[in-house]
C-alpha cells in the first residue's frame, strides 16, 4: 500500500469517528441543554456544515452517518433548527428518494433512518404544520409520502439487472413499513389528542368559579384559533399551488383561478405583482401571458414592466434584469408589444440618453437578435460587429444609438449571453409536476444535486457548488428565523390525510396486485386497518369507501380460482374489521355481506371448493382452502353476532344489504336461504332495539319476505313464510299498549302473501302459522287482530275446504273466548270476516256456524 492511500484511509477512518462522536454527543445531552441558545448556535456554526458534506459524500458509510445524525437533529432538535431542517430534508431524505440514479445502498440508509423516525408521530406534525402549512415552505411531509410511495410502487427502479435483487426487494419493503408507520402514527396521534382534550374538558367541568371558566374559555378560543389558523394555511397553500399548476399549463386559465379564489386582486397591478414574485411559475409560461393581446393581460404586461426600474443601468444590463423574470415568447407580435413596453419604460427612467422610445425599442430588439444570432448553435455564418453596428446606424444620426454604444453593446452579449435566471434547470422543472414548495436557491441545490454517471472530478466538482449554495441558503435564512409550531391540534389530522391519503392507497393497492410476498401483503393489511380506522374517525366518506371497497376487491371470492394466499388474508383482514371497527363499514355492508355469502358458498359446496387456486400445487391449495374453512367459521359468524353493537343508521344498512345478497342468492340455481336464515338470526339479536329503529329495519324486512315468501320454488317460499312466524313470534313477547299499530305492521306480510299466493300449499301454511301464533301468543296480541282476521276473511274465500275449517275453526274460538280482546278498533275485521266464511263456498255448515257467531256478537256486544 502507497503512502497516499494509506493517508486516505487514515483521513476516512478519522472521518467516520468524528461522524460516530458527533452522533453520539447529540444523542446523549440531556432535553434542557439541547434547547440551550449557545449549544444550538454551536450546532448551526459547525455541525451543519459536517452534515452538508457528509451528506454530498459519494461514501455510502459516510452518507449512512449522515442520515443517523439528522434522525437525531429531527426527533430531538426540530424546535431550534426549523430552517436547517427545512434545507437538509430536502438534500438528505427526497433527493435520495426522489432520484431514479440514486444508489440502492443511498436509498436504504435513508429508509432505515425514515424507519424509526416515522414512528415518532409528534415529530410528523410538527413537521407537517412547520412546513406543508407554510406557503413559503417545502411540502416535506406530502413529498416525503410520495417518494415512499413512488419507491413502493418500483417505478424508481431503472436497472433491470437490479429489479430482482435481493436489496431492491429490501428497499421496497421498507418503504411499504415506513408508509404504514405514518398511517399508524396518525392513528395514535388522533387518538392521544382525543384523549388529551377529552381528559382536559373533564378536568376544567371540576372548576365552578368564573375566572376559571372564564380562563377556560379563552384557552379554548386561543386552541380554535391555533387550529383553524394551519388547517387555513394548509387549504390556501393547497389552492395556491393549484393555481400555480394550472398556471403553468394554461396561464390564462391560471389567472382566471387565481382571480376566481380570490388569492389575488381583480387588478392589472395585483397580477403583475404575483408573476414577479412567486418563484414557482414557469418562465415560459409568463413570457406567454404578457404577450398576450387582450385588454387585462396588457395591463398586466404594462403593470409588471412599470413596476422595475432601470435608472441608472446600461443598456444591456437594463434587459438582462428585464428578463430575468420570464422567458420571451416565440411570436413576434408577442415580442414586438414587451419590447416596445420596455423602450418606454427605460426611456422614462433614463431621461436624455435617447431621443425618442423609438431609438430604444429598434436596440432592444437588435440586442435580442444578436443574443440568439452569437449563441445559437445553428446560426452561421455570425454577425461581426462591424455588421452589428452598420445596420443599426440610420441615416439622421439623432435617431439612432451612438456608435461606442453599439459597439459596447456587441462586446457585452458576445461574451456573455443573456439568460434567464435558473435558464439551466428550467427544461426540467417544466415539463415535470412543478415542485411548487422550493424557492429560489433551493430548487438549483436539489437540482445539483442528482446524481448522475460523471468522472470523480465532476462528482466533487458538483458537491462543492451544492455546499456553496446550501451554505448561502442557511445565511440568508439566518437573518428571517422563523417560528416553530408545537403540534396540538387532534384536528390537524384530517388534512394531513387528506394531503397523502390517496397515494397511500394507491401503493397498498399496487403492491397488492404485484405478488403474492407475504411480509408486504402483512403490511398492506395493515396500511388498510389504519386508513379505513382513521377515514370513520375523521368522518372523511369517499377516501374510507375507497380503502373499503379496494380491500373488498381483493378478497377476490368472485374468482376463487384466482384466489391466492394475499387474498384470504384480505378476507381475514375485512372480517377483523366487521369485529373490531364495526362502525367503519357503513355503506359497505352489502360487499362485505356478499363475501361472507361467497365464503360459506365456496366452503359447503365441494365442487366449488374444488375449483380454488387451480392452476396451483396442491399444498398451497389445501392450505387455501382450509384458511377459508377456518374464517368461515366463528370469524364470519361474527359479522352477525356483533351486529347488536351497530348504531341506528348503520343496523338499518346492514339489513338492507343483507336482504340485498339474500335476493341475489334466492335467483341462484338452486336458490340459496343461507342469507335468508342469518336474517331470522340477526333479527333475533337485534330485537331489542327501540321500536322507532325496529319500524326502519322491518320495512326492509317486510318487503324482502314478502318476495321470498312469493318465489316460485315452495320450499323457499315455506322457509321464508316459517321464518316470519318466527319473527312475529318473538316480536309478540313485547307489551304494546293501546293505539299503537306495530303488532299490525309485523303481520301485514301474512296478508300480502294469503291473498296473492297460488300455491294451496303455501295458504295452508300461512293459516297454520296464525293458528299457531294465536295459541301461543293470545294474550299478547293487540292490534295484531286486525291483520290476523284479515289472513282468515282471505282463508274464507279459499277453495281449498281445509284451509277454509280450519281458519273457521280458530275464529271461532277467538269469539267463544276472547272476545273482550277483539272488541274495540277490530271488531269491524272481526265482523267482515263472520260474513266472508258466512258467504264461503265450500260447505254450507260453516255459512250458518257463522251467521250464528254474528248474532253471538250482537249479544256480546250489547252487553259490553
Amino acid at each position: 500500500m502507497s503512502m497516499k492511500e494509506e493517508s486516505d484511509e487514515v483521513a476516512t477512518k478519522t472521518r467516520l469517528l468524528s461522524l460516530e462522536l458527533l452522533q453520539g454527543l447529540l444523542e446523549g445531552v440531556s432535553d434542557l441543554f439541547a434547547k440551550n441558545f449557545h449549544f444550538i448556535d454551536s450546532v448551526k456554526a459547525y455541525l451543519s456544515y459536517a452534515l452538508l458534506r457528509a451528506s454530498v459524500s459519494s461514501s455510502p458509510v459516510v452518507f449512512q452517518y449522515a442520515t443517523r445524525i439528522f434522525s437525531v437533529l429531527l426527533l430531538r432538535f426540530r424546535e431550534s433548527l426549523k430552517g436547517e431542517i427545512g434545507v437538509f430534508f430536502p438534500l438528505i431524505v427526497l433527493r435520495s428518494l426522489d432520484s431514479s440514479d440514486s444508489s440502492l445502498s443511498q436509498k436504504s440508509s435513508v429508509l432505515r433512518m425514515l424507519e424509526k423516525v416515522c414512528k415518532d408521530s409528534q415529530m410528523l406534525a410538527d413537521m407537517f404544520v412547520n412546513y406543508d402549512c407554510d406557503i413559503d415552505g417545502p411540502n416535506l411531509f406530502e413529498r416525503m409520502v410520495s417518494a415512499l410511495s413512488r419507491i413502493a410502487h418500483g417505478s424508481q427502479s431503472a436497472d433491470r439487472a437490479a429489479v430482482a435483487s435481493s436489496q431492491t426487494v429490501s428497499v421496497k419493503g421498507s418503504s411499504i413499513q415506513c408508509l404504514v408507520s405514518i398511517l399508524k402514527s396518525l392513528v395514535d396521534w388522533e387518538q392521544a389528542r382525543r384523549d388529551s382534550s377529552n381528559h382536559g374538558s373533564v378536568a376544567e367541568s371540576h372548576d365552578d368559579g368564573a375566572s376559571a371558566r372564564s380562563l377556560a374559555t379563552d384557552e379554548t378560543k386561543v386552541q380554535e384559533d391555533g387550529r383553524n389558523q394551519f388547517e387555513r394555511a394548509k387549504a390556501h397553500k393547497s389552492t395556491m399551488e393549484a393555481a400555480i399548476s394550472e398556471f403553468n399549463r394554461k396561464p390564462a386559465k391560471g389567472v382566471e383561478y387565481l382571480l376566481s379564489n380570490k388569492l389575488i386582486e381583480n387588478k392589472a397591478s395585483s397580477v403583475a405583482q404575483f408573476l414577479k414574485s412567486n418563484a414557482s411559475l414557469d418562465k415560459v409560461m409568463i413570457g406567454e401571458y404578457l404577450g398576450q393581446h387582450e385588454e387585462f393581460p396588457l395591463d398586466v404586461m404594462h403593470a409588471y414592466v412599470d413596476s422595475m426600474k432601470f435608472s441608472g443601468l446600461k443598456f444591456d444590463a437594463a434587459i438582462r434584469e428585464f428578463l430575468k423574470g420570464f422567458r420571451l415568447p416565440g411570436e413576434a407580435q408577442k415580442i414586438d408589444r414587451i419590447m416596445e413596453k420596455f423602450a418606454e419604460r427605460y426611456c422614462a427612467d433614463n431621461p436624455g440618453l435617447f431621443k425618442n422610445a423609438d431609438t430604444a425599442y429598434i436596440l432592444a430588439y437588435a440586442v435580442i437578435m444578436l443574443n440568439t444570432d452569437a449563441h445559437n448553435p445553428m446560426v452561421w455564418p455570425k454577425m461581426s460587429k462591424s455588421d452589428f453596428v452598420r445596420l443599426n446606424t440610420a441615416s439622421d444620426e439623432e435617431e439612432c444609438a451612438p456608435k461606442e454604444l453599439l459597439e459596447e453593446l456587441y462586446d457585452s452579449i458576445i461574451n456573455e449571453e443573456i439568460k434567464m435566471k435558473d435558464d439551466l434547470h428550467a427544461a426540467k422543472t417544466s415539463k415535470v409536476r412543478p415542485e411548487i414548495e422550493e424557492k429560489g436557491r433551493l430548487v438549483n441545490i436539489l437540482n445539483l444535486a442528482l446524481p448522475r454517471l460523471k468522472s470523480a472530478s465532476d462528482t466533487k466538482a458538483e458537491s462543492e457548488k451544492i455546499i456553496k449554495q446550501t451554505q448561502a441558503v442557511f445565511k440568508n435564512q439566518g437573518q428571517k428565523r422563523g417560528v416553530f409550531h408545537v403540534a396540538q391540534q387532534v384536528e390537524l389530522v384530517r388534512p394531513m390525510l387528506e394531503a397523502v391519503g390517496w397515494p397511500l392507497l394507491a401503493t397498498f393497492s399496487v403492491t397488492m396486485e404485484e405478488g403474492d410476498n407475504k411480509p408486504r401483503v402483512v403490511l398492506c393489511m395493515e396500511g388498510f386497518k389504519a386508513g379505513i380506522h382513521l377515514t370513520r374517525v375523521l368522518g372523511m366518506e369517499t377516501m374510507r369507501y375507497a380503502f373499503l371497497t379496494s380491500l373488498v376487491r381483493f378478497t377476490f371470492l368472485h374468482a376463487p380460482r384466482e384466489m391466492r394466499s394475499k387474498n384470504v388474508e384480505a378476507l381475514r383482514t375485512l372480517l377483523a374489521l366487521a369485529d373490531m371497527d364495526m362502525d367503519a363499514l357503513q355503506d359497505a355492508w352489502t360487499a362485505v355481506l356478499e363475501c361472507v355469502s361467497r365464503l360459506e358458498y365456496i366452503t359447503s359446496v365441494p365442487s366449488m371448493a374444488a375449483t380454488v387456486m387451480q392452476g396451483s400445487n396442491q399444498i398451497s391449495r389445501d392450505s387455501v382452502v382450509q384458511s377459508l374453512k377456518e374464517l368461515s367459521g366463528k370469524p364470519a359468524e361474527q359479522v352477525f353476532v356483533n351486529s347488536v353493537k351497530l348504531p341506528s343508521d348503520s343496523i338499518v344498512e346492514f339489513f338492507d344489504g343483507l336482504c340485498t345478497i339474500s335476493a341475489e342468492e334466492l335467483k341462484q340455481t338452486p336458490p340459496r336461504v343461507f342469507s335468508l336464515q342469518k336474517l331470522v338470526e340477526i333479527s333475533y339479536y337485534n330485537m331489542a332495539r327501540i321500536r322507532l329503529v325496529w319500524a326502519r329495519i322491518w320495512s326492509v324486512l317486510a318487503q324482502h319476505f314478502i318476495a321470498a315468501g312469493s318465489h316460485h320454488d315452495e320450499k323457499v317460499a315455506m322457509y321464508a313464510i316459517d321464518s316470519l312466524r318466527q319473527l312475529g313470534m318473538k316480536y309478540l313477547e313485547r307489551a304494546e299498549l293501546n293505539k299503537f299499530t306495530f303488532q299490525n305492521d309485523i303481520l301485514k306480510p301474512f296478508v300480502i302473501l294469503m291473498r296473492n299466493s297460488r300455491s294451496e300449499k303455501i295458504r295452508g301454511l300461512i293459516v297454520d302459522c296464525i293458528v299457531q301464533l294465536i295459541k301461543s301468543k293470545v294474550g299478547s296480541i293487540k292490534s295484531g287482530w286486525r291483520c290476523v282476521f284479515m289472513i282468515f276473511t282471505a282463508a274464507a274465500d279459499d277453495e281449498n275446504e281445509y284451509i277454509v275449517e280450519s281458519a273457521f275453526e280458530n275464529v271461532e274460538q277467538v269469539i267463544l273466548e276472547h272476545f273482550d280482546q277483539v272488541v274495540g278498533d277490530c271488531f269491524m275485521d272481526c265482523v267482515n270476516c263472520l260474513i266472508g266464511f258466512a258467504n264461503n263456498k265450500c260447505t254450507s255448515r260453516i255459512s250458518l256456524k257463522a251467521i250464528a257467531l254474528l248474532r253471538i256478537c250482537e249479544d256480546r256486544l250489547a252487553e259490553v
